[in-house]
């Protein structure tokens, strides 16, 4: 059997990969995007080196790289899919890089999640800041906290002064509330006057839950990449239910659910369709590369 390994860079999440396909005697083909080469009409189709990666039994998506490229890299995954099972598929990944596109198919599943406004307009982006009161901006794409604002207590010139960069640099506002965790959670705001944040990311595999860890922060942007810090999180029913079932509606074979504890109870905030597990990986038991390997077997079968 051979796994291929897109990734426009060698990482420890793909060095993890190639480790586990080993154990279980597959060998991994590590496939660089940028040298991929895609033709129509002639006798192939997308290569690597002059192999032909057609004969692959499956493939993991994990880093095509950004920039103008990326756009052709990503059609080039597509053209392979009709031949070649990926993890994750591109349609999963394409929603889960969406945060309206993830925010819509929370609500149409039934899934809870922070109430949200999209507008293109200035005027009602500000009435929706101010009607939200402690809200956030975020960009519809971008991962690790990167662009993201936080509205609170601001004058009106300073949130407007925002808006409008916001709008110069991203055009579309994507508004979402500012969820305060419950009460006597001994998070937020505290009486000591120091602020600890945090939230829950959630590895989902096929239809379990493997592992789950809380990020603590003392800034409200809890990502790892921006020094958070994992603990171990326990699967509780609810976690487990909601996570899977935002997954699954985002169209994922496995996926990083990120949410947050409110008083009406947990909440979607996002989901990663190429979820990194180094921080996760500290405080888990379970080995996550060779439980994404166990179900990858599955799928070539």
């Amino acid at each position: 059997m051979k796994m291929g390994i897109i990734s426009e860079e060698v990482d420890w999440i793909t060095v993890q990969l190639e480790k586990s396909m080993e154990k279980y005697d597959i060998r991994p083909i590590f496939i660089k995007p940028s040298r991929i080469v895609s033709s129509i009409g002639l006798d192939f189709k997308l290569k690597l080196n002059n192999r032909d990666i057609l004969d692959l039994d499956c493939v993991f998506v994990r880093n095509i790289g950004e920039g103008p490229e990326m756009f052709y890299r990503f059609d080039a995954l597509k053209y392979l899919e009709n031949y070649v099972p990926l993890i994750n598929p591109t349609d999963g990944i394409e929603n889960a890089g969406n945060k309206y596109r993830t925010s819509f198919l929370m609500e149409v599943n039934g899934i809870p999640s922070p109430r949200t406004v999209v507008t293109e307009d200035i005027n009602k982006a500000l009435t929706w800041t101010e009607q939200f009161g402690d809200c956030v901006l975020k960009p519809l794409f971008g991962n690790q906290g990167k662009g993201i604002v936080r509205l609170n207590h601001r004058s009106m010139v300073s949130k407007l002064n925002v808006l409008n960069n916001f709008k110069s640099e991203h055009g579309v506002f994507y508004i979402q509330e500012f969820v305060n965790p419950p009460k006597n959670h001994g998070y937020g705001n505290t009486q000591d006057g120091k602020n600890t944040y945090r939230d829950i990311r959630a590895f989902v595999i096929g239809d379990e839950v493997v592992s789950a860890m809380y990020r603590v922060s003392n800034n409200w942007i809890t990502n790892i990449h921006r020094d958070g810090t994992p603990e171990k999180c326990e699967i509780t029913n609810e976690l487990e239910k909601i996570a899977v079932k935002a997954k699954n509606a985002v169209g994922l074979v496995y996926g990083g659910v990120d949410l947050i504890e409110s008083e009406e109870g947990l909440k979607v905030l996002e989901v990663n369709g190429t979820p990194s597990w180094e921080g996760l990986s500290s405080v888990s038991e379970e080995d996550i590369a060779e439980r994404l390997i166990e179900e990858a077997i599955k799928i070539c079968k």
